[in-house]
């Protein structure tokens, strides 16, 4: 042979992740007499998929903060995430944020916020809900 190839390549691994860094607020919320467009948490973003992410939202209690030990008890909230218009959250998935086509890597930092309907009688006790938060590729 008078001629030879040689090929190069190089893999780069799929990047697509999210960290939920909740503030101080996220576990002293006012239930009595409610919350405003508070901000809870701060969560950071990255993905490398070129064709972008997707960021969706889930709750445990579909969007109610519940009495430890008589569900009866509760009082409903949103969340703003990114600056977008406050939502109720589900206990089904539901699209908080899709960044659009990405040129690479990118890492991107959402403020959530939290607005919580004031239960004037509300007895005595924790009310609590989970939110999870879910990155997905385009």
């Amino acid at each position: 042979a008078t001629t030879g190839d040689l090929l190069l390549q190089g893999v780069v691994d799929d990047v697509l992740s999210i960290e939920v860094t909740p503030t101080a607020d996220a576990t002293d919320l006012d239930i009595v007499a409610g919350e405003s467009a508070l901000l809870v948490a701060t969560v950071e973003e990255k993905s490398n998929d070129l064709d972008g992410y997707t960021v969706k939202m889930s709750s445990t209690n579909g969007g109610k903060l519940v009495h430890g030990t008589d569900a009866t008890k509760s009082t409903t909230y949103q969340i703003s995430y990114d600056g977008a218009a406050p939502q109720a959250p589900a206990t089904t998935d539901s699209t908080v944020k899709v960044s659009g086509a990405l040129a690479g890597l990118t890492t991107d930092t959402s403020n959530v916020n939290v607005s919580v309907d004031a239960y004037a009688q509300a007895p005595a006790g924790t009310y609590s809900d989970t939110v999870t938060f879910t990155i997905e590729a385009n």
